[in-house]
């Protein structure tokens, strides 16, 4: 089994996060104090500036009589109140930046440990939890797009989701000679992965249906220098049909296949898996 690595965060970067939180905080209670308090007075002029057209000439005087005649406790506590909100408004954002940069970090280390397993998963070859496939759509031996390809994909997803889930391995032959998808990218209208990848989800929400697309994520490795998607499928809670032709079809897992199962067979293994 493929152990990868664990993504908790040590003492030290816990460390950093709290600091950058600090950092954001404190500048969002000076942006507070400097921005926001005196939009709240631009607003305020803006809402009610005819009220006090007979008092003031114009903005400006407004907002100076406001600070410099204002008590001074009244203006401390006013300035503590836009501090406090923009240091919420710091942390707030500091947390979003924080979350985004850790699940870039987790994205890059994951593609990494597949690129080192990759070599053991080949040499493992095709079993419960993985299946090779040489293309997406292009058919090898007649040289041309076969749609009818994208349903033996749909077909090993929909096993592997009512299953234990699994692995997909696109650009592989069965006997684990590496092929790459370039074949599969000359057919799209844009060849990148960024485009294979929206095609392998439209395979998915066509036959499967739009629902299950989060649990089925694609990680683009390269092995010289040919291309290999790897498709993460996760186990489904629920049972996941394939529809063609307005026929619901069941597949499950089996070994190193994906086998269909009949009315009775699919209703004892949904029974049982659900135990």
């Amino acid at each position: 089994m493929i152990q990868f690595r664990s993504f908790a965060a040590p003492a030290s970067e816990r460390t950093r996060q709290f600091r950058h939180l600090m950092i954001y905080a404190a500048l969002g209670g000076i942006i507070g104090v400097l921005i926001l308090h005196p939009v709240n007075s631009i607003v305020v002029w803006m809402e009610y500036g005819s009220l006090f057209s007979g008092e003031f000439s114009g903005f400006g005087q407004f907002a100076w009589e406001r600070v410099s005649g204002a008590p001074f406790f009244h203006l401390m506590a006013m300035n503590a109140i836009f501090s406090v909100l923009g240091a919420v408004i710091g942390v707030v954002f500091s947390m979003l930046t924080l979350t985004l940069s850790r699940q870039a970090r987790t994205a890059e280390a994951l593609l990494e440990d597949l690129q080192m397993a990759l070599p053991a998963v080949i040499a493992g070859g095709e079993n419960e939890r993985t299946e090779f496939k040489s293309t997406l759509r292009w058919d090898i031996k007649e040289s041309r797009t076969n749609r009818s390809l994208e349903q033996v994909i749909a077909k090993t997803i929909a096993g592997f989701m009512n299953h234990q889930g699994g692995r997909l391995l696109i650009g592989v032959a069965d006997d684990g000679q590496l092929l790459g998808i370039n074949p599969d990218l000359k057919t799209l209208r844009s060849p990148t992965t960024d485009d294979f990848e929206r095609a392998l989800i439209g395979v998915v929400k066509t036959y499967l249906g739009s629902a299950v697309c989060p649990l089925v994520r694609s990680r683009f490795l390269t092995v010289d220098g040919k291309t290999i998607c790897w498709v993460l499928v996760e186990r489904s809670d629920a049972p996941v049909f394939l529809v063609m032709s307005d026929t619901s079809k069941y597949f499950v897992r089996l070994g190193n296949s994906t086998r269909e199962l009949n009315a009775a067979e699919a209703h004892d293994h949904i029974s049982r898996r659900n135990h």
